[in-house]
């Protein structure tokens, strides 16, 4: 016996209105083929007279009958104690339906005595009342294990899409943060170059701070997570409009983008710590100076975009982590938690000399988990 109480698991109205009528339907042709057998040929109002105090009975009885399914089951070894607690009571509840329906029959014979029409009516209905019982009961139990399973499936389904969603909002938030951090990052650089021309070359800076202040408008002005390559490389010259008024002629730039790629979506500011790190760390420290090249083209499925410069190159045993390079360690894990295997970036030695950084993209924009090929 098991007493734990189940999940709410009262039957539908439809289900209960569907088992009961095809019950009466099936005891309608039983009272019916009863009697013709026995000579006789009752009508339709005779029949329901015979039947209906039956279900009377049928109908007051079913919520104890409920009650002893929720409280005597018979999984987990229960059924021991279950059987003869359910035995007893289909042989009480035939009996109430069989005595009800003497009753009734009874007063339609004067000339039978109750006991008699007792005796016939138990030979006729009492196997049926007990074998409804029992049908009822499984019936009940058929139900009671489908709207359980159903109703687990569904809170598994929910905690599933519950945990699926704080994942994503997870992501999403770190993402975010990944990306807040490159405004500051910036500014900061930005503020640093301008501060250090205000000594000797006041008009140079004032040139820098307007051309700053442009530029914080357009990228403080767009909040979503993608731009078009060609809206990415209008905020990359105004970025390197403040660069060039610093290094001058030692800072030379070159942008070869293909005509398709312009229009191709990548993550909005994706260029611009790439190329501040080709500055800072191959150009600036070169007494010549030195050209940051960046190149867009489409490659089948894939978007390639390149950063290099002719700048010093990799120092021996490089790691952008060991070296604070904020700007590639964030573009980094940006593209890890936006696209997940479905990308490549790879930071290497250029040709003849300097720093190359590779990236390629699912041209169509997926993420992780959407149906992009990782690029081989």
């Amino acid at each position: 016996m098991s007493h734990a109480t189940p999940p709410d698991t009262r039957l539908p109205a439809r289900l209960l209105l569907l088992f009961w009528l095809g019950d009466a339907v099936l005891t309608l042709a039983q009272v019916y083929v009863f009697s013709a057998l026995h000579g006789e040929t009752p009508s339709p109002a005779q029949l329901l007279y015979w039947v209906v105090p039956g279900y009377l009975v049928w109908a007051l009885s079913l919520p104890a009958i409920v009650a002893l399914a929720r409280r005597h089951r018979f999984e987990n070894g229960g059924w021991r104690r279950a059987l003869p607690v359910h035995l007893g009571a289909s042989l009480a509840v035939a009996a109430a339906n069989t005595g009800v329906l003497a009753l009734f029959a009874a007063a339609q014979s004067p000339g039978e005595s109750f006991g008699a029409v007792l005796l016939k009516l138990a030979e006729m209905r009492m196997n049926w009342s007990v074998f409804t019982y029992w049908f009822f009961l499984a019936f009940y139990l058929a139900v009671e294990h489908a709207q359980t399973a159903g109703a687990r499936a569904l809170q598994a389904a929910d905690a599933t899409l519950r945990a699926s969603q704080l994942e994503a909002e997870l992501a999403h938030a770190r993402l975010a943060a990944l990306e807040r951090q490159l405004h500051p990052h910036f500014l900061f650089n930005a503020l640093n170059s301008i501060s250090g021309l205000v000594p000797d070359e006041p008009r140079a800076a004032q040139k820098m701070i307007g051309a700053l202040a442009e530029l914080l408008r357009a990228t403080l002005a767009g909040a979503e997570h993608d731009t078009p390559l060609r809206r990415e490389l209008e905020l990359l010259d105004r970025y390197l409009a403040i660069e060039r008024a610093r290094f001058g002629d030692r800072l030379r730039v070159e942008v070869r983008a293909a005509p398709e790629a312009l229009e191709a979506r990548i993550p909005t500011l994706l260029l611009q710590p790439l190329v501040e790190n080709a500055v800072l760390h191959g150009i600036q420290p070169a007494l010549e100076g030195g050209t940051v090249r960046v190149t867009a083209e489409r490659e089948g499925e894939w978007l390639r975009l390149e950063v290099s410069d002719d700048g010093v190159g990799l120092a021996p045993g490089f790691a952008e982590r060991a070296a604070g390079r904020v700007g590639l360690v964030n573009t980094r894990e940006r593209l890890r938690k936006r696209f997940g295997a479905a990308h490549a970036f790879a930071i290497g030695a250029g040709a003849p000399r300097g720093t190359r950084v590779s990236i390629r993209l699912p041209w169509n924009g997926l993420g992780a988990g959407e149906g992009a090929l990782a690029p081989g």
